[in-house]
């Protein structure tokens, strides 16, 4: 079946990456979209997808927080403001001036306020220009015996393993 969309994918070329490529060539398939697979070491693809102008539709790309504030992820990876040559984390090469000035305007609030506001504007990114297309979202579950004492957890790591204990 001849398609009308042609995109380039780039993936790493490890498992799961191949794997998960795939997956995401087979969807896209199924709703006329031709996806050409390129991988690269980690390294290297993500030295590549950092590069503005460089020949890519789709980047399988993941993000953990440094702190646990949504600036991290929104400003971050989204405020097309920050835009450079090369070294880029916006893999979107999201540009939009309005959007730009929303998410600026976040960043300047604090407490339950700040918080509200990332989160409509999460919202409304998703409803409107949509400059990611979510694949997952882990979820981990920790689960211990009575005996275990000490339990800590970090809103971004998880567990805090230097806490945990055996009850005597």
């Amino acid at each position: 079946m001849k398609t009308p969309f042609d995109a380039v994918l780039y993936t790493c070329d490890t498992s799961p990456c191949p794997e998960r490529a795939q997956v995401i060539q087979d969807n896209l398939k199924s709703v006329g979209i031709n996806v050409t697979i390129k991988r690269f070491d980690r390294n290297i693809q993500f030295q590549k997808e950092g590069v503005k102008g460089e020949p890519f539709d789709i980047a399988d790309e993941g993000w953990f927080a440094d702190y646990a504030d949504p600036y991290d992820f929104i400003n971050i990876l989204l405020d097309g403001s920050n835009i450079q040559k090369t070294g880029n984390v916006n893999f979107a090469y999201f540009t939009d001036p309005e959007w730009q000035q929303k998410m600026q305007d976040a960043a300047k609030l604090s407490g339950d306020q700040r918080f509200s506001t990332y989160g409509q504007l999460d919202v409304d990114m998703s409803k409107g220009p949509a400059p990611w297309a979510s694949r997952s979202n882990s979820n981990q579950i920790d689960l211990f015996s009575s005996r275990v004492g000490g339990i800590t957890f970090h809103p971004v790591y998880s567990m805090d393993l230097n806490t945990v204990y055996i009850r005597q």
